[in-house]
Protein backbone atom coordinates (compact mmCIF):
# COMPACT_ATOMS: atom_id res chain seq x y z
CA UNK A 1 0.00 0.00 0.00
CA UNK A 2 1.25 3.89 -0.88
CA UNK A 3 0.72 4.58 2.95
CA UNK A 4 3.67 2.44 3.96
CA UNK A 5 5.88 5.59 2.71
CA UNK A 6 4.96 7.24 5.77
CA UNK A 7 4.68 3.71 8.20
CA UNK A 8 8.55 3.77 9.36
CA UNK A 9 11.51 3.26 9.49
CA UNK A 10 12.32 6.22 10.38
CA UNK A 11 13.44 5.96 13.87
CA UNK A 12 17.24 6.51 14.41
CA UNK A 13 19.62 3.65 16.50
CA UNK A 14 19.39 6.30 19.39
CA UNK A 15 15.51 6.83 18.93
CA UNK A 16 13.88 3.14 18.94
CA UNK A 17 14.43 2.70 22.50
CA UNK A 18 13.11 6.17 23.70
CA UNK A 19 9.21 6.19 24.84
CA UNK A 20 7.16 9.14 24.81
CA UNK A 21 6.85 11.23 27.45
CA UNK A 22 4.70 9.75 30.02
CA UNK A 23 5.40 6.24 29.20
CA UNK A 24 6.98 3.65 29.79
CA UNK A 25 8.68 -0.02 28.64
CA UNK A 26 5.76 -2.54 28.10
CA UNK A 27 4.32 -4.96 30.52
CA UNK A 28 1.24 -6.32 31.17
CA UNK A 29 -0.47 -4.74 33.78
CA UNK A 30 -3.97 -4.41 35.19
CA UNK A 31 -5.22 -1.34 33.59
CA UNK A 32 -2.47 -0.62 31.19
CA UNK A 33 -2.66 -0.74 27.82
CA UNK A 34 0.65 -1.19 25.79
CA UNK A 35 0.50 0.04 22.73
CA UNK A 36 2.91 -0.40 20.35
CA UNK A 37 3.28 2.17 16.93
CA UNK A 38 4.78 1.69 13.69
CA UNK A 39 4.18 5.41 12.76
CA UNK A 40 6.09 8.41 13.23
CA UNK A 41 6.09 10.93 15.98
CA UNK A 42 3.38 12.94 14.58
CA UNK A 43 1.45 10.58 15.24
CA UNK A 44 2.27 9.52 18.41
CA UNK A 45 2.34 12.71 19.49
CA UNK A 46 -1.34 13.21 18.62
CA UNK A 47 -1.95 10.05 20.83
CA UNK A 48 -0.55 11.68 23.42
CA UNK A 49 -2.04 14.88 23.25
CA UNK A 50 -5.54 14.13 22.06
CA UNK A 51 -6.49 10.38 22.69
CA UNK A 52 -4.88 9.90 26.15
CA UNK A 53 -5.70 12.43 27.92
CA UNK A 54 -9.24 11.99 26.58
CA UNK A 55 -9.30 8.21 27.21
CA UNK A 56 -7.94 8.45 30.36
CA UNK A 57 -9.99 10.88 32.02
CA UNK A 58 -13.36 9.08 30.77
CA UNK A 59 -11.94 5.77 32.51
CA UNK A 60 -10.62 5.98 35.75
CA UNK A 61 -7.59 3.83 36.46
CA UNK A 62 -6.70 3.13 32.67
CA UNK A 63 -3.80 4.54 31.49
CA UNK A 64 -2.74 4.01 27.98
CA UNK A 65 1.08 3.00 27.41
CA UNK A 66 2.48 4.51 23.88
CA UNK A 67 5.51 2.62 22.73
CA UNK A 68 7.26 3.50 19.43
CA UNK A 69 7.40 -0.33 17.75
CA UNK A 70 10.87 0.99 16.46
CA UNK A 71 9.90 -0.18 12.45
CA UNK A 72 8.82 -3.08 10.30
CA UNK A 73 10.76 -6.01 11.44
CA UNK A 74 10.73 -4.84 15.27
CA UNK A 75 6.89 -4.75 14.43
CA UNK A 76 6.96 -8.02 13.13
CA UNK A 77 8.75 -9.56 15.94
CA UNK A 78 5.72 -8.26 18.41
CA UNK A 79 3.18 -9.47 15.94
CA UNK A 80 5.16 -13.27 15.87
CA UNK A 81 5.48 -12.69 20.29
CA UNK A 82 1.34 -12.37 20.13
CA UNK A 83 1.41 -15.10 17.65
CA UNK A 84 3.40 -17.46 20.06
CA UNK A 85 1.31 -16.65 23.06
CA UNK A 86 -1.87 -17.14 21.45
CA UNK A 87 -0.71 -20.84 20.78
CA UNK A 88 0.91 -21.16 24.21
CA UNK A 89 -2.97 -19.38 25.30
CA UNK A 90 -0.62 -16.94 27.59
CA UNK A 91 -1.09 -13.19 27.52
CA UNK A 92 1.39 -11.28 24.64
CA UNK A 93 1.95 -8.32 26.50
CA UNK A 94 0.68 -6.36 23.31
CA UNK A 95 -2.60 -4.84 23.92
CA UNK A 96 -3.08 -3.06 20.35
CA UNK A 97 -0.77 -2.46 17.57
CA UNK A 98 -0.87 0.84 15.44
CA UNK A 99 -0.16 1.04 11.80
CA UNK A 100 0.03 -2.57 11.09
CA UNK A 101 -2.29 -5.53 8.97
CA UNK A 102 -3.69 -8.61 10.30
CA UNK A 103 -1.91 -10.81 7.81
CA UNK A 104 1.56 -11.35 9.29
CA UNK A 105 2.70 -13.51 10.90
CA UNK A 106 1.36 -16.06 8.00
CA UNK A 107 -1.75 -17.90 8.96
CA UNK A 108 -2.42 -15.70 12.20
CA UNK A 109 -6.38 -14.67 10.33
CA UNK A 110 -7.05 -17.57 9.54
CA UNK A 111 -5.95 -19.03 12.85
CA UNK A 112 -7.84 -16.45 15.40
CA UNK A 113 -4.89 -14.59 16.35
CA UNK A 114 -6.88 -10.93 15.50
CA UNK A 115 -9.91 -9.56 17.15
CA UNK A 116 -12.77 -9.40 14.27
CA UNK A 117 -14.02 -5.81 14.92
CA UNK A 118 -16.86 -6.28 12.89
CA UNK A 119 -18.15 -9.26 15.44
CA UNK A 120 -16.59 -7.82 18.62
CA UNK A 121 -19.88 -5.25 19.49
CA UNK A 122 -18.16 -2.09 18.69
CA UNK A 123 -21.04 0.65 19.14
CA UNK A 124 -19.58 3.14 16.48
CA UNK A 125 -18.35 0.21 13.81
CA UNK A 126 -21.57 0.74 11.53
CA UNK A 127 -20.01 4.03 11.25
CA UNK A 128 -16.78 2.61 9.61
CA UNK A 129 -16.27 4.04 5.87
CA UNK A 130 -16.29 0.01 3.86
CA UNK A 131 -14.31 1.36 1.14
CA UNK A 132 -11.24 2.16 3.61
CA UNK A 133 -11.80 -1.47 4.87
CA UNK A 134 -9.33 -4.26 4.07
CA UNK A 135 -10.38 -6.79 6.63
CA UNK A 136 -12.58 -7.05 9.95
CA UNK A 137 -9.44 -7.48 12.16
CA UNK A 138 -8.04 -4.16 11.10
CA UNK A 139 -9.97 -0.99 11.96
CA UNK A 140 -9.33 1.88 9.98
CA UNK A 141 -8.60 5.36 11.97
CA UNK A 142 -6.70 7.28 9.88
CA UNK A 143 -5.65 7.69 5.80
CA UNK A 144 -4.17 9.74 3.22
CA UNK A 145 -4.86 9.66 -0.03
CA UNK A 146 -3.86 11.52 -3.56
CA UNK A 147 -6.22 14.33 -4.14
CA UNK A 148 -6.25 17.26 -7.23
CA UNK A 149 -5.63 20.10 -4.68
CA UNK A 150 -7.13 23.39 -6.80
CA UNK A 151 -7.30 27.14 -6.80
CA UNK A 152 -11.12 27.21 -6.38
CA UNK A 153 -11.37 30.94 -7.92
CA UNK A 154 -9.48 29.55 -11.12
CA UNK A 155 -10.96 26.27 -11.79
CA UNK A 156 -15.24 26.65 -11.54
CA UNK A 157 -16.08 23.06 -12.45
CA UNK A 158 -13.70 20.50 -10.98
CA UNK A 159 -12.92 17.00 -13.05
CA UNK A 160 -14.69 14.11 -11.54
CA UNK A 161 -13.08 11.49 -13.95
CA UNK A 162 -9.55 10.93 -15.28
CA UNK A 163 -11.09 11.39 -18.88
CA UNK A 164 -12.63 14.61 -17.19
CA UNK A 165 -9.19 15.29 -15.90
CA UNK A 166 -7.16 15.31 -18.97
CA UNK A 167 -9.60 17.49 -20.63
CA UNK A 168 -8.87 20.02 -18.19
CA UNK A 169 -5.68 20.13 -18.43
CA UNK A 170 -5.36 20.49 -22.45
CA UNK A 171 -7.87 23.22 -21.82
CA UNK A 172 -5.78 25.40 -19.69
CA UNK A 173 -2.12 24.87 -21.17
CA UNK A 174 0.46 25.61 -18.26
CA UNK A 175 -2.33 25.23 -15.15
CA UNK A 176 -1.33 21.69 -13.91
CA UNK A 177 2.30 20.03 -13.08
CA UNK A 178 2.86 16.89 -11.54
CA UNK A 179 6.23 15.41 -9.79
CA UNK A 180 8.71 13.16 -11.52
CA UNK A 181 7.41 9.79 -10.68
CA UNK A 182 10.08 8.98 -8.39
CA UNK A 183 10.51 12.25 -6.36
CA UNK A 184 6.93 12.57 -5.65
CA UNK A 185 4.81 9.73 -4.58
CA UNK A 186 2.03 11.91 -5.99
CA UNK A 187 3.80 12.20 -9.18
CA UNK A 188 3.50 8.27 -9.02
CA UNK A 189 0.35 7.72 -8.39
CA UNK A 190 -0.41 10.15 -11.62
CA UNK A 191 0.91 7.97 -13.88
CA UNK A 192 -0.48 4.83 -12.07
CA UNK A 193 -3.86 5.98 -12.47
CA UNK A 194 -3.21 6.87 -15.60
CA UNK A 195 -2.06 3.52 -16.28
CA UNK A 196 -5.42 2.14 -14.80
CA UNK A 197 -7.37 4.50 -17.11
CA UNK A 198 -5.93 3.16 -20.04
CA UNK A 199 -5.93 -0.44 -18.70
CA UNK A 200 -9.94 -0.25 -18.35
CA UNK A 201 -9.90 0.67 -14.84
CA UNK A 202 -9.12 -2.48 -13.46
CA UNK A 203 -6.51 -2.34 -10.25
CA UNK A 204 -6.54 -6.26 -10.40
CA UNK A 205 -4.14 -5.97 -13.68
CA UNK A 206 -1.42 -5.00 -10.83
CA UNK A 207 -0.72 -7.41 -8.68
CA UNK A 208 2.57 -7.54 -6.01
CA UNK A 209 3.23 -10.82 -7.16
CA UNK A 210 2.28 -10.61 -11.04
CA UNK A 211 4.92 -8.33 -12.28
CA UNK A 212 6.80 -9.78 -15.18
CA UNK A 213 8.33 -7.45 -17.70
CA UNK A 214 6.54 -9.04 -20.73
CA UNK A 215 3.40 -9.00 -18.89
CA UNK A 216 3.90 -5.37 -18.15
CA UNK A 217 5.31 -4.54 -21.43
CA UNK A 218 2.17 -4.44 -23.57
CA UNK A 219 0.37 -2.42 -20.47
CA UNK A 220 2.70 -0.05 -20.62
CA UNK A 221 2.79 0.75 -24.07
CA UNK A 222 -0.82 2.05 -24.01
CA UNK A 223 0.21 4.57 -21.17
CA UNK A 224 2.95 6.49 -22.99
CA UNK A 225 0.92 8.03 -26.17
CA UNK A 226 -1.50 9.81 -23.44
CA UNK A 227 1.35 11.10 -20.82
CA UNK A 228 3.17 12.44 -24.21
CA UNK A 229 -0.06 13.84 -25.45
CA UNK A 230 -0.74 15.65 -22.20
CA UNK A 231 2.92 16.90 -21.84
CA UNK A 232 3.07 20.13 -24.04
CA UNK A 233 -0.26 21.39 -21.84
CA UNK A 234 1.62 20.73 -18.78
CA UNK A 235 3.48 23.58 -16.42
CA UNK A 236 5.77 25.27 -19.16
CA UNK A 237 4.95 22.82 -21.59
CA UNK A 238 6.51 19.89 -19.82
CA UNK A 239 8.33 20.71 -16.85
CA UNK A 240 7.68 18.41 -13.88
CA UNK A 241 7.98 19.12 -10.22
CA UNK A 242 10.81 17.99 -7.94
CA UNK A 243 8.51 16.31 -4.97
CA UNK A 244 5.07 16.98 -3.49
CA UNK A 245 6.10 19.53 -1.39
CA UNK A 246 7.17 21.68 -4.82
CA UNK A 247 4.02 20.68 -6.00
CA UNK A 248 1.84 22.47 -3.65
CA UNK A 249 3.98 25.28 -3.87
CA UNK A 250 3.30 26.09 -7.07
CA UNK A 251 0.22 26.15 -6.51
CA UNK A 252 0.51 28.69 -3.76
CA UNK A 253 2.43 30.75 -5.94
CA UNK A 254 -0.26 30.90 -8.26
CA UNK A 255 2.42 29.32 -10.98
CA UNK A 256 -0.60 26.22 -11.41
CA UNK A 257 -4.21 26.32 -10.79
CA UNK A 258 -4.24 23.05 -10.05
CA UNK A 259 -2.17 20.08 -9.13
CA UNK A 260 -1.76 16.33 -7.21
CA UNK A 261 -1.19 15.94 -3.72
CA UNK A 262 -1.02 13.50 -0.57
CA UNK A 263 -4.02 14.70 1.62
CA UNK A 264 -2.76 15.01 4.58
CA UNK A 265 0.14 17.07 3.31
CA UNK A 266 -2.61 19.35 1.07
CA UNK A 267 -4.78 19.79 4.31
CA UNK A 268 -1.55 20.65 6.15
CA UNK A 269 -1.04 23.39 3.70
CA UNK A 270 -4.74 24.68 4.10
CA UNK A 271 -4.67 24.83 8.04
CA UNK A 272 -1.06 26.54 8.30
CA UNK A 273 -2.50 29.06 5.73
CA UNK A 274 0.54 28.19 3.67
CA UNK A 275 -2.13 28.35 0.45
CA UNK A 276 -4.72 30.71 -0.90
CA UNK A 277 -7.81 30.42 1.07
CA UNK A 278 -9.60 29.51 -2.14
CA UNK A 279 -7.36 26.40 -2.21
CA UNK A 280 -9.65 23.19 -1.91
CA UNK A 281 -9.20 19.48 -2.60
CA UNK A 282 -11.35 17.16 -4.44
CA UNK A 283 -10.94 13.16 -5.60
CA UNK A 284 -11.98 11.16 -8.93
CA UNK A 285 -15.20 9.54 -8.56
CA UNK A 286 -14.80 7.05 -11.08
CA UNK A 287 -11.69 5.48 -9.42
CA UNK A 288 -10.37 7.37 -6.93
CA UNK A 289 -6.04 8.24 -7.01
CA UNK A 290 -4.37 5.54 -4.75
CA UNK A 291 -4.39 6.16 -0.81
CA UNK A 292 -4.28 3.56 1.70
CA UNK A 293 -5.81 3.92 5.89
CA UNK A 294 -3.64 3.16 8.94
CA UNK A 295 -5.45 0.64 11.51
CA UNK A 296 -4.73 -1.12 14.71
CA UNK A 297 -4.89 -4.81 15.45
CA UNK A 298 -5.86 -6.52 18.96
CA UNK A 299 -4.90 -9.86 19.82
CA UNK A 300 -7.78 -12.12 20.93
CA UNK A 301 -5.08 -13.60 24.03
CA UNK A 302 -4.83 -9.50 24.97
CA UNK A 303 -4.74 -9.11 28.98
CA UNK A 304 -6.86 -6.35 28.80
CA UNK A 305 -8.56 -6.68 25.11
CA UNK A 306 -12.22 -5.98 26.80
CA UNK A 307 -10.72 -1.80 28.23
CA UNK A 308 -8.51 -2.05 24.61
CA UNK A 309 -12.03 -2.60 22.74
CA UNK A 310 -13.43 0.08 24.17
CA UNK A 311 -10.54 2.50 23.11
CA UNK A 312 -10.94 0.69 19.43
CA UNK A 313 -14.41 1.87 19.75
CA UNK A 314 -13.23 5.28 20.86
CA UNK A 315 -11.25 6.01 17.78
CA UNK A 316 -13.46 5.74 15.48
CA UNK A 317 -15.75 8.17 17.24
CA UNK A 318 -16.82 11.01 14.97
CA UNK A 319 -15.08 13.23 17.85
CA UNK A 320 -11.96 11.64 17.21
CA UNK A 321 -12.24 11.31 14.17
CA UNK A 322 -12.71 14.79 12.86
CA UNK A 323 -9.41 15.27 15.14
CA UNK A 324 -7.79 13.21 12.78
CA UNK A 325 -8.80 15.59 9.86
CA UNK A 326 -8.11 18.82 12.45
CA UNK A 327 -4.94 18.36 14.12
CA UNK A 328 -3.22 15.12 12.09
CA UNK A 329 -4.42 15.96 8.43
CA UNK A 330 -5.71 12.79 7.93
CA UNK A 331 -8.53 11.16 6.50
CA UNK A 332 -11.15 9.28 8.41
CA UNK A 333 -11.93 6.41 8.75
CA UNK A 334 -15.73 6.73 9.39
CA UNK A 335 -18.05 7.83 6.68
CA UNK A 336 -17.78 11.26 6.18
CA UNK A 337 -22.02 12.19 6.98
CA UNK A 338 -20.92 11.63 10.52
CA UNK A 339 -18.22 14.26 10.31
CA UNK A 340 -19.06 17.62 11.56
CA UNK A 341 -21.07 19.56 9.40
CA UNK A 342 -18.14 22.31 8.69
CA UNK A 343 -16.07 19.49 7.16
CA UNK A 344 -18.81 17.72 5.78
CA UNK A 345 -18.78 20.88 4.06
CA UNK A 346 -15.80 21.80 3.44
CA UNK A 347 -14.58 18.00 2.12
CA UNK A 348 -17.56 17.07 -0.07
CA UNK A 349 -15.52 17.05 -3.19
CA UNK A 350 -12.82 14.33 -1.51
CA UNK A 351 -15.01 11.28 -0.41
CA UNK A 352 -14.05 8.53 -2.13
CA UNK A 353 -16.03 6.35 -3.59
CA UNK A 354 -13.09 3.31 -3.82
CA UNK A 355 -9.24 3.40 -2.82
CA UNK A 356 -7.26 1.39 -5.46
CA UNK A 357 -3.78 0.04 -4.76
CA UNK A 358 -1.01 -0.01 -7.05
CA UNK A 359 2.30 -2.24 -6.17
CA UNK A 360 5.28 -1.20 -5.42
CA UNK A 361 6.67 -4.09 -7.59
CA UNK A 362 5.91 -2.63 -10.24
CA UNK A 363 7.10 0.87 -9.73
CA UNK A 364 10.79 0.65 -10.96
CA UNK A 365 10.12 -0.77 -14.40
CA UNK A 366 7.18 1.71 -14.56
CA UNK A 367 9.21 4.74 -13.82
CA UNK A 368 12.20 3.59 -15.27
CA UNK A 369 9.69 3.48 -18.65
CA UNK A 370 8.52 7.24 -17.84
CA UNK A 371 12.04 8.66 -17.59
CA UNK A 372 12.22 6.64 -21.25
CA UNK A 373 9.33 6.96 -22.87
CA UNK A 374 8.05 10.46 -21.39
CA UNK A 375 10.52 12.69 -20.15
CA UNK A 376 13.75 11.46 -21.84
CA UNK A 377 14.94 15.10 -22.20
CA UNK A 378 15.24 14.71 -17.89
CA UNK A 379 18.49 13.02 -16.40
CA UNK A 380 17.67 10.55 -13.32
Amino acid sequence: MRMQRREFLKYSATGVGLAVAGSRPAFAAPGVLDIFFNSDTNVIDFWTQVIKPRFEAAHSGVTLNLVPGGGGSAMDALADRAMAAFKAKKDPQVDMLEAVTPFYPTGSLQAGLWVDFSKAGLSNYDKVNPVVVQSPALLPYRGSQVVMMYNSEKVKTVPTTFKELVAWIKANPGQFAYARPDLGDSGACFIERALQEVTGLNPDLFLPDNFTPAYAEPLFSKLWPLLKDIQPSLFKGGEYTSGNTASIQMLASGAVSMTVAWSDMALQAMSQGVVPETTSVAQLQDLAFTGGFSGVVVPTVAANKDMVLKLADYLITPDIQNHVVTDLGGFPGIKWEFMSKELQDKFAKVAPKSIPLFPGTWEPALFEGWYRNVASNIKR
